[in-house]
């Protein structure tokens, strides 16, 4: 599971790796058995043995990085690879909220002393180094507002982004943190190496949502791919990894026949199709990489 191919200044949840150990990652791969999300699909749900060294290439969201970086190096390699968008992004500047907030809060050059919050609670919070417990760090502050705007729906996450950013006076959106647009998008569907699958409109946590609020995020997906590729997507990745029993109920009945989690497990042979488990892959060199690849190859093998 990659998600951004780039160097960054910060990367609290560890999504980007660099380009130049993307390719050694890719270089690395060469040697096992990389199969197509297609390929996966007919071996799990025709219970088909699973061959040693066999991968699969995902990334998640659908930053512009893996359109201009990631898709160049993959074609390289003629390494496939399948694409989870967050459809409601296509083509916005702007970014993803938890990369705003990381502007915001660990990038700023200061930030005020206090943040009053009068939404989703009405709370004061003090920032600065002191090691008073009630003084938060600038990661503390960070962490703890991921966690409030996780909670949020777009509309209102939105809002509050800026109401910070007005705060920090750190309104600068960062244009490498933005998504594909619907022309890239399609350029990247038209060769057959790569798969785009459904990431919901607006990558909530699904299982705080009602059932019909999860339907609309997982449908409405779909159906923004389905309408401007022509092809509605068959492969679903969970955000957050979230998902509960509403979940797989709507997946089951949606046309999709994989559903990917942030599991950190080998898939095997009775691996059920909507908890497919994934390893997240950070910006390690390809030595690194390889170590790492080989010891999730020995996890739960048998």
């Amino acid at each position: 599971m990659y998600h951004r191919i780039a160097n960054t200044l910060s990367d609290t949840w560890k999504l980007a790796v660099s380009p130049e150990n993307f390719e050694e990652h890719l270089k690395v791969l060469k040697d096992y058995h990389v199969i197509s999300i297609d390929q996966l699909e007919t071996t799990l749900t025709k219970k088909q043995q699973i061959s040693d060294k066999t991968i699969v290439l995902t990334f998640d969201d659908g930053y512009l990085d893996n359109y201009l970086i990631g898709k160049s190096l993959l074609e390289k390699y003629n390494i496939p690879a399948t694409f989870f968008i967050t459809t409601n992004a296509i083509g916005k500047l702007e970014e993803f909220w938890w990369d705003a907030l990381e502007r915001i809060c660990l990038l700023s050059s200061t930030l005020p002393s206090k943040l009053k919050l009068q939404q989703p609670d009405n709370i004061t919070l003090e920032i600065g180094s002191s090691t008073n417990g009630h003084v938060l760090s600038a990661l503390d502050l960070y962490l703890r507002l991921c966690e409030m705007v996780r909670k949020m729906k777009a509309p209102q996450q939105q809002t509050f982004i800026k109401m910070l950013e007005d705060w920090a006076e750190n309104s600068g959106a960062r244009p490498e943190y933005f998504t594909m647009n619907e022309k890239e998008l399609l350029d990247l569907q038209s060769n057959k190496l790569f798969t785009i699958g459904a990431h919901t409109m607006s990558h909530p946590f699904l299982p705080d949502l009602t059932y019909d609020d999860q339907k609309n995020e997982i449908l409405g997906s779909i159906a923004f791919i389905r309408t401007l590729s022509g092809l509605a997507p068959r492969y679903f990745a969970y955000p957050h990894g979230g998902r509960d029993k509403n979940t797989i109920e709507i997946l089951s009945q949606s046309g999709i026949s994989l559903g990917f989690t942030t599991d950190p497990h080998r898939f095997k042979d009775d691996t059920y199709q909507f908890i497919v488990p994934r390893f997240q892959v950070c910006n390690w060199d390809g030595k690194t990489f390889a170590f790492h690849l080989k010891n999730w190859m020995r996890f739960n093998k048998n």
